[in-house]
This record gives C-alpha cells, sequence and structure tokens, in this order.
C-alpha cells in the first residue's frame, strides 16, 4: 500500500512537471557529453597522470582486502552533500539555475569517468563501466532527476509566491512536505549505496584481474 502511494505521487508529480525532468535529464545528458568530450581532448600530462592513478587503484583492488564499510562511507559522502545541496537550492529563489549546474556536474563526473575508463582499458573497460558503474547509476541518476524535479517545482513556487505576495501555506509546513519527499528519494538511493559499496568493487576486481 505504501509502495503504491509513492509510486502513484510520482507518477502525478511527472505529469504535473514532466518538463522539469526533461529539462534536468538534459542537462544530466549534457553533463555526460561534456565530460566525454574532455576526456578526448585532454592532454597527454593530464592522462598519464590519471592513468598512473587507475594503475595504483587497481594494484589496491588485487592485492588488498576492500573494507567494505570504508567504501560505503566513502560513497555515502560522496552523494548526501549532493543531495544536500540540491534540496537547499530548491528553497532559494535562484535555485532552478542552481540546481540544473549540479545536474550537469553529475553528469560530467559520470561521462567523464566511463570515457577515461574506456579509453584506458579498452574493450575491459566497456565491461567495467557497464557492470562496475552503470548499476549503481541506474538507482543515483533518477532519484538525481526526481530530487531535482521537486527542489525546482518548489524553488519556483516560492518565487511565484513571494512575487504575487500570496502564501497559501506556512513556510514550515511546505518545507516539512518537501524534506519528507527527499527523505523517500535518499532511501531509494540507500540500494545505489550498498550496491557501489558490497558488489562494485567485486565486479571491478573480477574484470582488472
Amino acid at each position: 500500500m505504501v509502495t503504491r502511494k509513492i509510486t502513484d505521487g510520482i507518477n502525478n508529480h511527472i505529469s504535473k512537471n514532466y518538463i522539469l525532468y526533461i529539462i534536468s535529464l538534459a542537462c544530466i545528458f549534457l553533463g555526460i557529453l561534456s565530460g566525454m568530450y574532455s576526456v578526448k581532448h585532454m592532454g597527454d600530462v593530464y592522462k598519464s597522470e590519471l592513468t598512473n592513478y587507475l594503475s595504483s587503484f587497481t594494484d589496491f583492488l588485487i592485492n588488498k582486502n576492500v573494507d567494505y564499510k570504508r567504501v560505503l562511507f566513502q560513497t555515502i559522502s560522496n552523494n548526501i552533500p549532493f543531495m544536500i545541496c540540491i534540496w537547499f537550492f530548491g528553497m532559494t529563489i535562484i535555485g532552478v539555475p542552481l540546481i540544473l549546474l549540479m545536474n550537469i556536474v553529475k553528469g560530467y563526473t559520470l561521462g567523464f569517468t566511463i570515457s577515461f575508463i574506456v579509453n584506458s582499458i579498452g574493450s575491459k573497460g566497456i565491461a567495467v563501466s557497464l557492470l562496475g558503474i552503470l548499476p549503481q547509476n541506474l538507482f543515483y541518476l533518477p532519484c538525481i532527476v526526481i530530487a531535482s524535479a521537486i527542489s525546482m517545482e518548489f524553488s519556483l513556487h516560492f518565487l511565484r509566491e513571494r512575487t504575487n505576495r500570496r502564501y497559501r501555506d506556512t513556510l514550515a509546513s511546505r518545507i516539512v512536505s518537501y524534506s519528507l519527499c527527499y527523505i523517500v528519494v535518499i532511501f531509494v538511493m540507500v540500494i545505489g549505496f550498498f550496491f557501489e559499496a558490497y558488489v562494485t568493487p567485486n565486479i571491478l576486481k573480477f574484470f582488472i584481474v
């Protein structure tokens, strides 16, 4: 019953704000393309430094046992501050462009990582990208898009109310409702956190070895 209510709520929100979802997706894809382009035109010195870093990382995976709790903590620390920033920007008047910038940054990071791995280790890089990077991002990216759309909607409503000086509800109640939506989204992201921490290292180790 709870799952159905959440699903219905998401579907209803998408139908009302589909333009925001399209814009968010477009910014992520723009970031991915930019990340791939930057790897293609990166200088040899930077490529060499990143290749050395990748080599040291693969050596670590091969020769040492993975501290899964540490990886989980690192995964959380990489993603939760990002989500908090989007949540915070949604409560500002100029939140929309900042949220879209965050989407571009996320896409850029993903595109850069995938492109660099493929360029560095060839055909193995494709397998590593598909099985070691893509799975957790199947949780992350939809959650980021949903969170971004929720935040942009909140920011636009806030701006509209400030402009028209009409406030339907108290600010506190709206922030609570807005934050609860975020908590639901982050709970879904937690699945990706555990996958990235406990499954991805073993996938990477399998293909790298």
